[in-house]
């Protein structure tokens, strides 16, 4: 299908290359910015593949976050520190630029997984340019959010005598404090939770298939097999920095936002937990909020029910 404007493209602004990519049949409709998870994990890839048909009635935008995808530079990633503060400024000029660009007041932000809680930082300290924040896959508190998703991998594991995984979860031990005894273990927790369908709730293939069949084939796509490679590097790098360790903790340090806030969740994720997600919204001040719950999904209901999510995302957002 074509497009009015279908690019993919860097941009300068207030002094920093941000890379953009960008659907829209009309320009005047609402902007929508998608922030994407990891840290360092792109979904450029997936928002154009599951999210296009919102390009009818929105300008959609995916950036690659510093120091993953396009945005990874061997150079940069030698000389700093990726921070919450980094990454919010980054966001801010992405917003800012966007806002500029397409003569709007203000956009809206969607965040999943690790972009929710970019998200709502940047909502946070910017709520001026935000009119309203949508989470995917809502992050709330790192430690308590590892100790669950492990309770229920083990807890399923009995219910299905699945005594392979019981033995390799029990032989890990639970997370402390949010981390477990090593990146393989949390790993292994993972793919054991893949299988449980608490990851992607109607696709229960093995992890490292479902990567190969249908996450590689995205991100070569979009990316290229060298740019594939630099997608892997910069996920590396990013998810050992300051960043990926830092616990956003909202059920304290965001009680409040002072923009409209609409969860869109996965019943069924135990990647962050929904329920998690759900305690932190029925805690949560806002000026408009609304939870809306995908039966048939876990962490990418965007995803694995695109036509559904759009409809709903179109139906909260097309006259705002």
């Amino acid at each position: 299908m074509k497009y009015l404007l279908d690019s993919s493209e860097k941009i300068e602004y207030n002094g920093q290359k941000y890379y953009l990519r960008i659907r829209s049949n009309n320009t005047a409709n609402p902007v929508v910015l998608f922030l994407h998870g990891g840290c360092g994990s792109p979904d450029r890839g997936q928002t154009m593949k599951y999210q296009s048909a919102l390009a009818n009635d929105f300008t959609i935008v995916a950036f690659d976050q510093r120091g993953a995808g396009k945005a990874y530079d061997k150079h940069e990633a030698k000389k700093i520190k990726l921070t919450r503060e980094l990454y919010v400024e980054d966001a801010h000029n992405v917003i800012l630029y966007l806002k500029q660009r397409f003569n709007k007041d203000k956009i809206i932000i969607v965040g999943h997984s690790f972009g929710t809680a970019l998200a709502v930082w940047t909502a946070q300290k910017y709520p001026q340019d935000i009119l309203a924040y949508c989470g995917v896959g809502q992050v709330v508190d790192y430690p308590e959010n590892e100790k669950l998703s492990y309770e229920f991998t083990l807890a399923e594991a009995n219910r299905r005598n699945d005594k392979k995984a019981i033995k390799t979860l029990t032989a890990m031990g639970a997370p402390v404090d949010g981390e477990y005894s090593s990146p393989k273990a949390q790993m292994q927790q993972r793919a054991i939770l893949h299988r449980y369908s608490g990851a992607v709730y109607k696709n229960t293939k093995p992890y490292w298939l479902e990567l190969l069949l249908n996450d590689v084939p995205v991100i070569i796509r979009e990316y290229g097999i060298s740019g594939t490679v630099n997608y892997v590097k910069g996920l590396m790098y990013c998810v050992n920095s300051p960043l990926a360790y830092e616990n956003p903790d909202f059920m304290n340090k965001a009680n409040s936002l002072d923009v409209p806030v609409y969860l869109l969740l996965g019943r069924h994720d135990y990647n962050c937990i929904s329920s998690l997600s759900e305690k932190w919204f029925n805690a949560l001040e806002a000026p408009e909020k609304k939870l809306i719950w995908f039966e048939n999904s876990a962490h990418e209901p965007h995803w694995e029910e695109p036509a559904l999510w759009n409809k709903t995302f179109t139906k909260l957002f097309k006259q705002k």
